[in-house]
C-alpha cells in the first residue's frame, strides 16, 4: 500500500499527538481567549449584504437586458482580436480565482481534520 504524504506525516507525529505537556493551564487560558467564530459570522453577514446590494442594483438598472444585449451584439458582429483577448483574459482570471479559492478551502479542511 502506498502512503500519501499526509498519511506519512500523521504516522510520524502520532506519538507527539498522544503526549501531553504540563503547562499549568496556560494552553487552556489561551484557548479561552481566542474569539469564537465571531469574525466568520461578521464576514458572512457582510457577504450577504454585498450580494443583496449587487442584486438590487442589477434589478434596478435592468442588468439582464444589458447582458442579453451584450451577448447578442457579441454573436452578431465579427469579434476583433482585442475583444477575444479581453474575453480570454477575463475568463482566465475568473478560473484562477476559483482555483485558488477551492484549493484554500481544501487546505483549510485538511488542517482542521489534522487538529
Amino acid at each position: 500500500m502506498v502512503m500519501t504524504d499526509n498519511e506519512l506525516l500523521e504516522k510520524l507525529f502520532e506519538p507527539a499527538r498522544q503526549m501531553t505537556v504540563e503547562d499549568n493551564g496556560f494552553s487552556d487560558r489561551v484557548m479561552e481567549r481566542i474569539p469564537r467564530r465571531s469574525t466568520r459570522t461578521l464576514s458572512r453577514l457582510w457577504t450577504i449584504f454585498c450580494v443583496a446590494v449587487a442584486g438590487a442594483l442589477f434589478v434596478v438598472f435592468d442588468g439582464l437586458q444589458v447582458v442579453v444585449r451584450g451577448l447578442v451584439m457579441l454573436l452578431k458582429m465579427q469579434p476583433s482580436r482585442d475583444s477575444l483577448l479581453m474575453l480570454a483574459v477575463s475568463v482566465g482570471v475568473i478560473w484562477l480565482l476559483a482555483f485558488i479559492e477551492l484549493t484554500s478551502r481544501v487546505t483549510n479542511r485538511e488542517r482542521i481534520r489534522l487538529v
